[in-house]
């Protein structure tokens, strides 16, 4: 199967991060990787090119789609092993966890549509779909987790969803081909990274509408929020575009490696970390004097798509 392009990010704000889980997808694994000595602390092996990641809300357990293997992987985060796994149909690639009720949601890539997981002790059970726009991909989900948004690739367009109902309340046009999405802390606004119209879009979640838009680098990913700043990947710049986020300004663009593409922002505020794809490496972000601080080496092409700080 082709190489899928796009990233999800989910809301929600992990305990300072000391670990990082890396999703190595060409290495067909997920790294434990320890912050501070930046070194890998344990390779757990996943197959089927592992990309999205979501954690459960006590952040013990970590769910891996395998869009080659076509299913979910689980992780017991202290074990650090497989405990088990879901197949499903299509293209699983964009995960994400309610907050509140530990639901998982997995995107299809190949479909329109996001499954519905429920988590148990004899592991992750199959309980419905909810219908999407085309190619959906990255998912978040409000803190107090009544609303799931998903981003539609293909449609250019971001689903608002009604969890207890389980349907698509509101579609917002946005920019070209959107994939990683992240919502602001309070669950009010929505950031959808546009892949070719190169920009970010802000939604307004309440209203359904979209605000504005701010410029990045080339085929911007994922989007993280720290410091009052938003940080975006750009693929193909090499480039994190820094933005505010209430005036949709453009601030800076940080030089970090060959094809980043997973980021997130430590509960803390204070850095940014961000998966370099092509050269194999964590770049270290400080959110305040916007500088790289320092890289982690990982294994054979790091995506880390979604929540994978822990």
């Amino acid at each position: 199967m082709a190489r899928l392009i796009g990233l999800v990010t989910l809301t929600g704000s992990p305990a300072l991060a000391q670990e990082a889980l890396v999703t190595a997808q060409l290495g067909n694994a997920v790294e434990v990787v320890d912050l501070a000595t930046k070194k890998i602390l344990q390779s757990i092996p996943v197959s089927g090119a592992p990309a999205g990641i979501a954690l459960s809300p006590d952040r013990k357990t970590a769910y891996v789609t395998r869009p080659e293997g076509h299913g979910v992987a689980v992780i017991d985060l202290e074990a650090r092993r497989v405990s088990g796994s879901l197949d499903l149909p299509g293209g699983p690639l964009g995960i994400g966890v309610n907050p509140t009720s530990g639901e998982v949601y997995v995107a299809d890539w190949y479909g329109a549509r996001v499954f519905v997981l429920s988590p148990s002790a004899d592991g992750l059970k199959r309980e419905g779909e909810i219908a999407t726009g085309q190619s959906p991909s990255g998912i978040a989900v409000t803190p107090d987790g009544a609303t799931l948004l998903v981003a539609n690739r293909e449609s250019d367009s971001v689903s608002i969803i009604d969890v207890a109902n389980r349907r698509e309340t509101r579609r917002v046009p946005v920019g070209q081909h959107p994939f990683g999405l992240t919502l602001s802390a309070d669950g009010r606004f929505a950031y959808t990274a546009n892949v070719v119209s190169n920009d970010v879009s802000a939604i307004d979640v309440a209203a359904g509408r979209e605000t504005g838009r701010v410029a990045t680098g080339q085929r911007p990913y994922v989007i993280a929020l720290a410091a009052g700043r938003g940080f975006v990947t750009d693929q193909y710049s090499n480039t994190v575009t820094v933005f505010d986020p209430a005036t949709l300004r453009k601030l800076a663009a940080i030089d970090v490696g060959d094809h980043p593409e997973g980021i997130a922002a430590t509960r803390d505020g204070k850095t940014v970390v961000v998966a370099n794809w092509g050269d194999n490496a964590l770049s270290l972000i400080d959110t305040s004097s916007l500088t790289v601080t320092g890289t982690i080496a990982t294994g054979d092409g790091p995506r880390s798509f979604g929540d994978f700080l822990r």
